[in-house]
């Protein structure tokens, strides 16, 4: 995947996706261009964490978590 394909498929800045690649989040190679490829895999198994965590954190809400008046 290039960097625009990454930011598309995760919704997020093609800036963004130059951070997780900085940070490891997700994998990827220069090509002979100078563009990064970014690993497939990595960016999926990143989403699915993202979506592991948004899980957990509904999952600990409670209807005393609700504002008021709702």
């Amino acid at each position: 995947m290039t960097i625009a394909e990454v930011a598309r498929f995760l919704f997020v800045s093609r800036s963004h996706v130059r951070h997780l690649l900085e940070n490891g989040d997700v994998r990827g190679a220069l090509d002979p261009d100078g563009e990064y490829v970014v690993d497939d895999g990595s960016v999926v198994r990143y989403q699915r964490e993202l979506d592991e965590r948004v899980r957990r954190y509904f999952d600990t809400l409670t209807e005393d978590d609700d504002p008021p008046g709702l």
